[in-house]
């Protein structure tokens, strides 16, 4: 008897490692390529380098032992049986048999991509690559070519998020396409704060442009003069409750969580009842995996295995979680926060199934929303991975930004901004500009230096907020008294100027409203 049992609990033992084997496996069966070191989009030459599928048979020897360049331009039974797919009917090239029906056109004919039957009860790498490139194309024509600005429409970020998920080389090689991308969430960002204040625009308004500047290589954190990261921290500290969605988007950013952070989240876990509450539980998720992952951690992943086992009870036996979204926000939490896939409580290959029964013939999920939320799912991350670790350097261009500002439509104020040099005004410029209704005078300075040169301006910051020193390369000169004064008039009487000493990011100038800055002799000095 005590034989049976030890091998009975042998057995299970087995089972259990086995079962762990499977599971992990079943992960990187689906999400890697089958050339193992390689990726989908390259291709694994004979020493084992890795080059970018365009490359093979391109004429040069990427691969250092001339692999790439072999079979190229041969006969259909010499083939050899590591690119065993001919790609013509008579002299044409060898491709790798993955490659078939993958998405990508590798035969110049296009037939590795004909008489390809979707078989979603067997997934394999290639059918995730292919949904993968398909959504990227539809992402991509999104792009209105005919429209002088705004060419990717109104909901820019999260398309630039779904192109960096699509392939995160995307914005990285198309360096054309992110910096337009960028400009155009900048010019969007700018538009609404002409209109109101920073203050006015809502916290998940700041955190999906946080995560679309992230991928896009605009500094949250120094977007013109403004901290979009510091803000939305100023407001969660100030709230009791905060949406899940807005505290990614801070630790996305890098910003440190707090015990109270975790507190919040936690809270939020268990207590949202609102109707999609299934997906404020998946976000609640992402944000405490992400700060479990911070240096100094506060939050202990095993602390998340009891939160993700309410999302698997929520699994319909078709794989789904109520619906295509909410289905693909939770694979992204427990893709993030579980190494394993638990397939005693949740069936991530139907849930992945059914994902991709639901892709559209045109390539997409359905809407932008949707297709944002399923192409995480489709590279094995999630919105946790929102990083600006590809970019270099910032790529915002804010003053062209700034005079596409100035010539958007909407109520327009006329408004004079003068230099006057000297305590005798010996030198005077004045400029006669048609602005959008409720600029701050700040921004009319960039546009003015934007379109007169000799209107440059240097400034420094105090409290966060833009204070001018220097004009048209002229300094203040505390050793001889002189320094840039704002003032403003109703007329250029100066018995009628009256002194600003607020931050010009604080001023707003009335329509037909003169304002001055003044380079002169400070009163104490006279």
């Amino acid at each position: 008897m005590r034989f049976f049992y030890l091998s009975l609990a042998f057995a299970f033992e087995t089972l259990f490692i086995f079962s762990n084997v499977d599971a992990e496996n079943l992960r990187q069966r689906i999400f890697k390529g089958d050339d193992g070191l390689c990726g989908f989009d390259q291709y694994r030459c004979l020493n084992n380098k890795c080059i970018h599928r365009t490359e093979m048979c391109n004429g040069r020897n990427n691969c250092g032992d001339n692999s790439d360049e072999e079979y190229c331009s041969t006969y259909k039974n010499r083939c050899p049986s590591h690119r065993p797919f001919f790609c013509g009917t008579y002299r044409d090239k060898c491709i790798n048999l993955s490659w078939k029906c993958d998405g990508n056109k590798d035969c110049s004919s296009g037939n590795d991509e004909e008489q390809c039957n979707e078989d979603y009860e067997n997934l394999s790498p290639s059918l995730i690559h292919k949904a993968r490139f398909r959504a990227l194309n539809w992402t991509y024509h999104l792009r209105n070519k005919n429209q002088p600005t705004g060419k990717w429409g109104s909901d820019v970020g999260r398309i630039a998020v779904a192109l960096y998920f699509s392939n995160d080389s995307y914005l990285q090689e198309n360096k054309s396409t992110r910096d337009e991308i960028a400009y155009e969430l900048s010019l969007d960002l700018f538009s609404k704060l002409a209109l109101k204040n920073i203050e006015a625009i809502s916290s998940t308004e700041l955190a999906y442009y946080i995560n679309a500047f992230l991928v896009t290589c605009i500094d949250p954190r120094k977007f013109h003069v403004l901290d979009l990261v510091g803000e939305l921290r100023k407001r969660v500290d100030a709230q009791n409750y905060t949406n899940p969605s807005v505290m990614l988007a801070l630790c996305n950013a890098g910003e440190k969580f707090t015990e109270r952070d975790v507190e919040k989240l936690t809270s939020a876990f268990w207590k949202s009842q609102r109707e999609f509450w299934t997906d404020t539980q998946a976000l609640a998720i992402l944000a405490l995996t992400c700060a479990a992952k911070q240096p100094n951690v506060i939050f202990d992943m095993v602390e998340i295995q009891e939160l993700t086992l309410e999302l698997k009870k929520r699994q319909y036996r078709n794989g789904t979680v109520e619906n295509l979204k909410t289905t693909a926000l939770v694979l992204q939490a427990l893709f993030a926060s579980e190494s394993e896939a638990d397939e005693d409580n949740f069936d991530e290959e139907k849930a992945l199934k059914q994902i991709l029964r639901s892709q559209k013939e045109n390539g997409s999920f359905g809407n932008i929303q949707n297709t944002y939320y399923v192409l995480p799912v489709l590279r094995c991350e999630s919105l946790v991975n929102i990083s600006s670790s590809h970019c270099k350097a910032h790529v915002i261009d804010e003053k062209e930004a700034l005079k596409d500002l100035m010539n958007q439509v909407g109520e327009k104020w006329s408004v004079q901004f003068s230099l006057w040099i000297g305590n005798n005004r010996t030198l005077e410029r004045t400029l006669t500009l048609s602005i959008p209704a409720n600029s701050s005078f700040y921004r009319i300075m960039e546009f003015a230096a934007g379109v007169d040169s000799r209107f440059n301006f240097e400034y420094g910051t105090r409290n966060g907020k833009p204070y001018i020193y220097s004009i048209s390369e002229i300094q203040d000169d505390p050793e001889n008294g002189m320094f840039w004064f704002l003032f403003q008039s109703s007329s250029s009487d100066e018995s009628n100027l009256e002194l600003i000493t607020k931050s010009p990011a604080d001023v707003v100038p009335s329509n037909k409203q003169h304002l001055i800055f003044w380079y002169k002799c400070g009163s104490w000095n006279r």
